[in-house]
Order: C-alpha cells, then sequence, then structure tokens
C-alpha cells in the first residue's frame, strides 16, 4: 500500500503505548473515511491505554486588544479554526482544559492535571507552559493529516532557542493582555507568531531520524526536535520566518535579528 493511502487506524497503530501524544489534525480524510470524530478520539484514547495522555490545542486567542473579544472561561469559551477533533474532543467526560486565556490545551489520560494545572500564570506555549511540560516527558506529536506548519512545539522550540524576538506578538493591535473572567491580564512576553516557514521541516525531520512520514500524516518526537531546532537557530537565527512581505510578526522578527547584528 502506498503511504499516501494510509487509512487513520494505520497510522494509529504506529503510535506508542503508555505515552504523552499532542495530536494536530485535519478532520476532513478521516470523515472520507465514514469516521465521526469521537470515534478518532476513542480509538487514540485506546492506543495510548490507561497509562498514557492525550493533548490537543484548544487555542481561543482571547487577547484584550481583538474586536468584541469575550473573556476566556475554560469551560465554554470554543477553540478558535483548531479543527472539529480538538473541539469534540475538550467537550469529552474526563478531559480537563488548562486555564490560559490564549493558548489552552484539552487533556485526557495520566497526566492531564498536570499539564492543565497552574496554566493561567505562564506563557501559552512558552516556559512552563503545557507544551514546555509534555516536551519534559518525552511526548511524541501526531500531525494527522497535516504538515508542520501546524505543529505549535515548534514555537515553544523558538522561545526555548532563546532567540531575540518572542517579545514581539503576532498582531500588535492585539495587545499584550488577555480578557479573563477577572479582567485583564498581562502576558509574560513570549508569543508564538507566524507558523507558515515550518513547513520546510516536513522532511528534514524524517530523515533526521525522529520523526516518520506516515502517509499525509507525521509523528515525531518533540524532545530530539526541540533540540534539532534550538540547533537550526543558532546556525541561522531566522530559520523560523517567512519571506512573505506582508508577514507583519516575520518582517518585524527579521528587522530584531538585523539590529542585534545576529543576521545581514
Amino acid at each position: 500500500m502506498r503511504l499516501a493511502a494510509m487509512r487513520t487506524q494505520e497510522i494509529l497503530d504506529h503510535i506508542p503505548p503508555g505515552q504523552v501524544l499532542i495530536v494536530h489534525a485535519s478532520f476532513k480524510s478521516c470523515k472520507e473515511e465514514g469516521l465521526q470524530p469521537v470515534q478518532v478520539i476513542k480509538q487514540l484514547c485506546a492506543r495510548l491505554g490507561p497509562e498514557g495522555t492525550l493533548l490537543m490545542p484548544t487555542f481561543s486567542y482571547n487577547y484584550s486588544g481583538i474586536w468584541k473579544v469575550q473573556p476566556y472561561d475554560a469551560a465554554t469559551t470554543p477553540g478558535c479554526e483548531n479543527g472539529i477533533l480538538s473541539e469534540t474532543f475538550r467537550k469529552m467526560p474526563g478531559v480537563l482544559r488548562s486555564n490560559n486565556p490564549t493558548y489552552s490545551v484539552a487533556v485526557w489520560g495520566k497526566y492531564a492535571q498536570e499539564l492543565t494545572e497552574g496554566s493561567c500564570d505562564v506563557t501559552g506555549l512558552g516556559h512552563g507552559s503545557s507544551y514546555e511540560n509534555a516536551c519534559k516527558l518525552g511526548a511524541w506529536i501526531l500531525l494527522l493529516n497535516v504538515g508542520n506548519n501546524r505543529n505549535s512545539m515548534l514555537h515553544y522550540a523558538e522561545i526555548a532557542s532563546g532567540v531575540p524576538y518572542n517579545d514581539i506578538p503576532f498582531r500588535a493591535c492585539w495587545g499584550k493582555t488577555a480578557l479573563t473572567l477577572d479582567g485583564e491580564m498581562p502576558l509574560i512576553p513570549e508569543f508564538p507568531a507566524c507558523s507558515e516557514a515550518f513547513s520546510k521541516f516536513d522532511e528534514p525531520f524524517v530523515r533526521a531520524g525522529f520523526a516518520r512520514k506516515l502517509g499525509n500524516s507525521y509523528l515525531i518526537h518533540s524532545t530530539k526536535m526541540v533540540d534539532y531546532i534550538c540547533g537550526q537557530i543558532r546556525q541561522q537565527p531566522d530559520i523560523m520566518l517567512c519571506s512573505e512581505l506582508v508577514c507583519e510578526p516575520c518582517t518585524l522578527r527579521r528587522r530584531r535579528l538585523q539590529e542585534r547584528e545576529l543576521i545581514k
């Protein structure tokens, strides 16, 4: 069977049981197989088993500067453009959701409490975040029918590398505070930005040996990936930035690197 024709269950069979698994997904191919979101989630949980942990992004972007933004409520605020699999998962019994008002996650399993508690007081994808803690647990990342331009752990890798531009937000108009039920909350200046250049790593990760290509999906070891990206950034500080002239964050971040004489 050609890799491009792999079905969802075949892909899930490659997941190591008992691990922490971060899933970013496009549900379209699963739907074409006749599957429902709940079925795929149950298959993931069954594969991971009682010692496993499943994490999905439920990012809501409740930045104070966004027009008509509502206060973030972990119990009711929907995720924004995370996909139907994630939105179904966050509503399921036994799933916990973190309190970060911009980049929350939903988690089920052994480390659900550990990966969601205390997250209101840290950055969504930076130091002390659910993503950093999952990485420390040796998490695997499943990009189900998507590429690395949907891999949020790469934003954590940027921050972990210490590259001096992560205080520049994705949009200046969004501001640097978030709206919560308790009012505006200052955000620690570790902001994820553009991810359009991240697709360049699809094949290099596979060649480096810590990722597998499974049809149109990828299974990646997070800790090895973060170490790899930190090394790449040391060699080429602007490697994570896209080249689109109209991209606000990448333009400002590249300018910062020029000012620091890290690139020409």
